[in-house]
């Protein structure tokens, strides 16, 4: 029983200290963050068919109605992100340096033979872009991150073969963007000035989970999550700028709006035999409801006095393969591979350095292991190859073609993920 005390006490100070620093940590490259969970983190994400963890709670909640009594479920992914530079004048530049750890969380809770509870506590979508300030595409960004905390409340019901789920999405959101005036535009004597513009709002969505185990052999599912709009009402834009041109820049509220896309993911997986399960999955990606950024100043800015700013996005919806393959040598052990394709939304007529994407190779690995009984450590990486983006583009069409940071643009990133599960 001391042993038991001291495990639940320390999942309990580990959950404490996931959920107070969600709101300060929660910057993953990338817009959508998958690296929900080690187990399907380290297998391709190729988990949707099997989901026999509680991070089926983000990758397809039906899945919980296999975890028999209580689960607690708590980690977080180490991410490191890298974009470099080449410009057309033989420039090279990078990202700045930096570590993030968006972490998550999940608790299931069988409620008779039928009935499953689920709750999770993730970020599923983050971006975090970090230039220097005087780096080639200033004007452009400078500092791009939004910041979000979903809290995923699901049932799920289980009849035969077949178990269904749905669930509430309540999603927080913070937004900072930056970037550097030009203000030679106005005097070639003037330094640059600077732009920062917050906001935080509340979105909400639904989701729903299918799972059909037929035999022992085949599993196939189905996760939909549905699109979440995010009002930015009562964002604030911040200048600081020379005294020679102050009164054309002042401190002023801001209103803006963001949609997050749906998803759809279908998949199969097979046991061949008994200790070993192959997943292939497919995802949809809803990315055209990304169409523009359009920020209303409440007060008009610059020489121009313009309230209004608009740069068009006009994503596209894309699909993603998954391949991932599980081995478990032993009830102590299990070992995950995968694979990922991951298609890039961002068309050259809009590429910026915001987040210069591109389409991804993404080769992954894992394992578990069962520490004692009832608790399982999780380790996984993930290395993301981002093939190489030309922007040849007028965005901004106001910037002289020098200042639009024209060139090749290539990403690589690397994720450690780490969790504890255990089972009451």
């Amino acid at each position: 029983m001391a042993g038991r005390r001291y495990i639940i006490f320390t999942l309990a100070v580990v959950t404490a200290i996931l959920i107070n620093i969600i709101p300060a940590a929660v910057r993953g490259a990338g817009f959508a963050i998958l690296q929900q969970g080690t187990g399907a983190m380290g297998q391709g994400n190729a988990f949707v068919a099997q989901a026999d963890d509680p991070s089926a709670v983000f990758f397809n909640p039906a899945g919980i109605t296999g975890l028999k009594g209580t689960h607690v479920y708590a980690g977080g992914t180490f991410i490191v992100p890298r974009i470099r530079y080449n410009g057309t004048d033989g420039v090279s530049e990078f990202t700045t340096n930096k570590v993030f750890f968006p972490p998550f969380l999940y608790m299931t809770r069988q409620l008779s033979e039928q009935v499953y509870a689920g709750l999770g506590i993730f970020s599923p979508f983050g971006l975090s872009t970090v230039w220097k300030d005087n780096w080639h595409g200033r004007y452009l960004s400078t500092f791009s991150s939004l910041s979000t905390i979903n809290i995923n409340p699901n049932m799920a019901f289980k009849k035969g073969s077949l178990s269904v789920s749905a669930g509430l999405n309540v999603l927080s959101a913070n937004l900072q963007l930056d970037k550097r005036l030009a203000l030679y535009y106005i005097n070639p004597t003037l330094p640059d000035g600077s732009q920062g513009l917050t906001g935080d709002t509340t979105g909400y969505g639904y989701n729903i989970g299918l799972l059909y185990r037929p035999d022992t052999m085949w599993s196939f599912g189905l996760s939909y999550r549905s699109r979440i709009h995010l009002d930015f009402d009562s964002a604030k834009a911040k200048f600081d700028v020379p005294a020679a041109v102050a009164a054309f820049f002042h401190d002023t509220g801001a209103q803006g709006k963001m949609e997050l896309p749906a998803s759809f993911t279908a998949g199969v997986a097979c046991r061949p035999v008994e200790k070993w399960i192959a997943e292939f999955d497919i995802t949809w990606t809803g990315w055209s409801v990304y169409k523009e950024v359009k920020i209303l100043f409440d007060q008009p800015e610059g020489p121009g006095r313009s309230d209004t700013f608009i740069q068009q996005k006009q994503w596209r919806d894309v699909l993603a393969y998954r391949f991932g393959l599980k081995y478990s040598p032993s009830p102590d052990y299990t070992l995950r591979l995968g694979y990922i394709f991951d298609q890039s939304p961002v068309p050259d007529s809009t590429i910026d350095p915001q987040l210069p994407d591109g389409n991804r190779d993404i080769y992954t690995v894992g394992v578990d292991y069962r520490v004692r009984k009832g608790l399982k450590l999780g380790l996984a990486y993930n290395f993301i190859y981002g093939h190489r983006r030309i922007k040849d583009n007028n965005i901004l069409d106001s910037l002289l073609a020098a200042d639009r940071a024209n060139g090749k643009y290539r990403q690589r990133i690397h994720s450690l993920g780490i969790s504890l599960h255990y089972i009451f």
